[in-house]
């Protein structure tokens, strides 16, 4: 007669919080979907229906994002972590630290990881001293007899989007390489029941270069033996899949997407032979939208956390000046903007350089003419970048721009064909966006020049001028501002573009910014008072009869007349 016995593990999976923590939409001030609130609604009842066999994992990025961590980060100095309470009153397990988190700088992440009552990990992240981890590797868990091992990982690309100030001290290490000697490290010394990588790392695809692949989770679950799940976040794309490896075992790998929308919650029945070993175990995975529960459990949050989420309504509903008119993210793919021109202008104040870079960081959002409040400052700059200051020639300005603009327009050879590259959205393919990422759709003030969409790859950017009408020259030396993560080497537009190799961008750092760019925005507006935001009209595409049509025509392709895609940003 069989003895055979079964055990259940369920794991809740959450990933890309981004600064969601309450169901309410502080940049434009309305209910929101989703929030760690609605996490701990969902997690608390399925902790009360099955009690003593669950784990709840998140998956990194969940101090950056919204007004909610940019006032924990900043203004709450003298407190503990808010976030930390907020994950240790839900009751996570684990978690894997992301870029966004270690982009905080290190005076925050460090603090958030003492503070939380969970540990944090990041196998590759390698103290450079010691030559061992700065984060935990691994965890072990025991959940009814059963041995759980995690093993996390964070996405190697931190040093060619981030300033090495922040970092110093650490270097990350190839997920597939950090995994092969990770796995083994776990099976040798801890022989668990059940392996699960956390990755903070998309499926695929991403930035690949000689020193780093930024999305490395298809990679490593094909070519690592030993994983029985992966977990991973970071490309913000929801999704479920097994993926085969070199011996033939299907893995599954789960990403439940950002912004604490949806859950994902794994299911895992173990069949216990007669020796009380694991002899096979069988996994289903479901996406779970939480992003409108409501139960008792949300209630009781709501009460406990009551007073910080006052406190973020407070700083984000402060009026810090007026805007004249609206202003239109939108306007930015088509010729200079107001959008667009407010942020170099602020860009070329601060710096004090000869020229500005700065590219969109949404695909669409506005800001209404009317009161300007802190909250809206998050529609006009997303991300906690500081402001560097760099010397490139007039020839690596020229060939910087060059890359920009042959990532955004295709080379027109009549006034029908398309002029912007575009194609059906990735996590939405009945709607149409752009090919490449926006983030990398940078456009130059202090200079006056010309796009021609006519023209291929290398050909279409003529510098006219400098903005005041001296001349430009391609043999000059300039001063050029730009963001920390441009400066880094992000999008390779310095790299790939300018020509320039990680150690020569190093080398021509003239200065850094004290502050971020969206503090310097808040006093700059403060400072005015009263803005009429406009386009500065310092550059155009051309031909004008070609691109007027084009532009008549894609605009309504990409934008229509509904608002669905309003405020959406791609993750970098």
């Amino acid at each position: 007669m069989s003895t055979t016995k079964t055990k259940h593990l369920k794991i809740i999976f959450t990933t890309d919080v981004h600064g969601n923590y309450f169901p309410y939409d502080f940049r434009h001030e309305h209910w929101g979907k989703g929030s760690l609130q609605r996490v701990h609604a969902f997690v608390a009842k399925v902790v009360q229906e099955s009690p003593g066999n669950t784990l709840l994992i998140d998956g990194g990025d969940m101090l950056q994002g919204e007004p909610t961590a940019y006032y924990f980060n900043n203004h709450c100095k003298n407190t503990r972590h808010r976030v930390a309470d907020i994950c240790n009153y839900i009751g996570y397990d684990v978690a894997v630290i992301g870029n966004h988190d270690i982009e905080m700088g290190k005076h925050i992440f460090d603090k958030y990881v003492k503070e939380c009552n969970f540990p944090i990990l990041g196998a590759n992240a390698v103290n450079t001293e010691t030559g061992e981890p700065y984060f935990q590797p691994y965890e072990v868990f025991f959940r009814q007899g059963l041995k759980i091992a995690v093993i996390g990982f964070i996405t190697p690309a931190i040093p060619h989007w981030i300033p090495q100030a922040i970092w110093k001290g650490m270097r990350f290490d190839d997920i597939r390489e950090s995994a092969e000697h990770w796995v083994k490290v776990v099976k040798e010394e801890e022989k668990p029941d059940f392996i699960i990588g956390l990755l903070h790392s998309g499926i695929e695809e991403g930035i690949v270069t000689p020193e780093y692949k930024e999305n490395a989770t298809r990679e490593t679950a094909e070519n690592v033996e030993g994983f029985d799940l992966i977990l991973y976040g970071h490309d913000h794309a929801s999704n479920m899949e097994e993926i085969t490896t070199r011996s033939g075992r299907n893995v599954p790998c789960v990403n439940p997407g950002c912004y604490a929308y949806n859950v994902a919650v794994v299911d895992v029945d173990f069949r216990i032979n007669e020796q009380g070993k694991v002899s096979s175990h069988e996994i289903q995975c479901t996406l779970n939208y939480i992003g409108t529960l409501h139960n008792q459990h949300a209630a009781s949050f709501k009460r406990h956390f009551s007073y910080p989420y006052h406190e973020v309504k407070r700083f984000a509903t402060e009026k810090i000046g007026t805007f004249l008119n609206r202003v239109d993210v939108t306007e930015a793919y088509f010729g200079s903007s107001a959008y667009i021109d407010l942020i170099q202008s602020l860009q070329l104040k601060v710096s004090g350089a000869d020229l500005s870079f700065t590219a969109p960081l949404f695909f669409n959002a506005s800001i209404e003419a009317g009161d300007i409040k802190v909250s809206n400052l998050f529609d006009l700059y997303r991300f906690e970048d500081h402001l560097y200051t760099l010397q490139l020639t007039g020839q690596e300005i020229k060939n910087y721009l060059e890359m920009s603009y042959a990532s955004w327009t295709q080379q027109m050879h009549s006034p029908d064909d398309p002029m912007l590259l575009i194609s059906p959205m990735k996590s939405n393919p009945d709607r149409m966006g752009f090919k490449n990422f926006i983030f990398n759709f940078d456009s130059a003030a202090g200079i006056r020049y010309e796009v021609d969409v006519t023209k291929p790859e290398g050909e279409k950017v003529k510098i006219l001028s400098m903005e005041d009408g001296s001349p430009f020259s391609m043999e000059k030396n300039y001063t050029v501002a730009m963001t920390a993560y441009r400066a880094n080497g992000g999008g390779e537009l310095l790299t790939k573009g300018a020509g320039l190799s990680k150690e020569e961008i190093d080398s021509r750092i003239l200065s850094v910014t004290e502050f971020d760019i969206r503090h310097y925005l808040m006093e700059y507006i403060k400072e005015l008072g009263t803005i009429n935001p406009q386009a500065k009209n310092h550059w155009r595409f051309v031909p004008e009869d070609w691109v007027k049509k084009a532009s008549e025509r894609e605009r309504i392709i990409l934008f229509g007349t509904n608002e669905e895609s309003k405020s959406e940003s791609t993750e970098r």
